[in-house]
């Protein structure tokens, strides 16, 4: 049988009298009115009617599911190692392959869903997010009091985030730090890709050793832009191995969202992820102390590097 997730809607006063299908794109805005026509919905206080038309008007007070087949049922995901665990947090160690809430692509290799099949509540909540291939420490609050008091302190910057990347090439500094301001890369064809902008970003690299014509480098990042250290090191000249989208050429992004990559593409990448690991992580605490959590070098890096010494 395959899996099915949606989401559940009361329909409000305001609401009242709309198209299903004006109602559903309103309450869904992610998705694209293409995908929210092939959603399936049901009246939770009718179900044997079966599935709604769009053209059906809603009525206020109506309970409606919208479900649709989850897209990577058929997966086996990569499992988290827990690095540390209390009352209050949470710390995993990522494995590439996993996002940290459901998308439109995923809902099984995620982390929430990965929580609920280890029995935790729903309450549990990953603090700061991770790119899908990038594989290293998160942070998961346990409590909403948590949630709340730590993405506080993310958003101040007491967070201490180190990463570990190998980059294409051999920097000729032994140490930089790239302050090039970030946005939206306004040419380019992937809506998510971020350019030169205008909000200020920092991050302080140190170039640690070299392997086979490419560098191990240690990345702090003072702040916390989307995508922000592969942006920075593919400016700097030194894209990290096995990045789609801010790598050789960004068609190798939109190529693999289509299908599989050739072997051909693959060898252009030097590797199936971007060689990126959140290493080290420090979560100030409540009390005023501070939590040092660290995942080792991946094993599916080492053919790349064999890591820090």
């Amino acid at each position: 049988m395959a899996v099915e997730a949606g989401w559940t809607f009361e329909v409000d006063f305001g609401s009242e009298g709309e198209r299903l299908d004006v109602y559903l794109s309103k309450r869904i805005p992610r998705l694209s009115r293409a995908r929210t026509a092939r959603l399936v919905v049901v009246d939770l206080d009718d179900p044997a009617r079966g599935p709604l038309k769009k053209s059906l008007v809603v009525r206020a007070g109506q309970r409606l599911f919208a479900r649709r087949p989850v897209p990577d049922a058929d997966v086996v995901p990569p499992t988290p190692t827990v690095l540390y665990e209390d009352a209050r947090l949470l710390v995993i160690d990522k494995p590439a392959g996993l996002a940290a809430h459901p998308t439109a692509t995923r809902f099984i290799a995620t982390v929430k869903h990965w929580l609920k099949t280890e029995g935790y509540d729903a309450g549990h909540e990953p603090i700061h997010r991770l790119d899908v291939e990038t594989s290293g420490v998160m942070a998961i609050a346990r409590t909403s009091t948590m949630a709340r008091w730590a993405k506080m302190a993310l958003a101040e910057g007491r967070f201490e985030k180190t990463y570990l990347a190998v980059v294409e090439g051999v920097p000729d500094w032994a140490a930089h730090t790239c302050e090039v301001p970030l946005g939206p890369a306004s040419e380019s064809e992937v809506r998510l890709k971020i350019g030169a902008g205008h909000l200020p970003s920092r991050t302080d690299f140190t170039a640690l050793s070299v392997w086979g014509g490419r560098a191990l480098v240690r990345a702090a990042p003072v702040t916390g832009r989307q995508h922000q250290i592969r942006v920075h090191l593919a400016m700097l000249g030194h894209p990290i191995v096995g990045d789609k989208l801010y790598g050789p050429d960004e068609a190798l992004f939109l190529a693999s969202l289509q299908r599989p990559l050739t072997a051909e593409e693959r060898a252009r990448l030097g590797a199936d992820r971007h060689a990126l690991h959140a290493a080290r992580l420090v979560v100030p605490t409540p009390d005023g102390g501070a939590l040092t959590v660290e995942a080792p070098w991946p094993d599916d890096l080492r053919a790349l590097h064999p890591g820090p010494a």
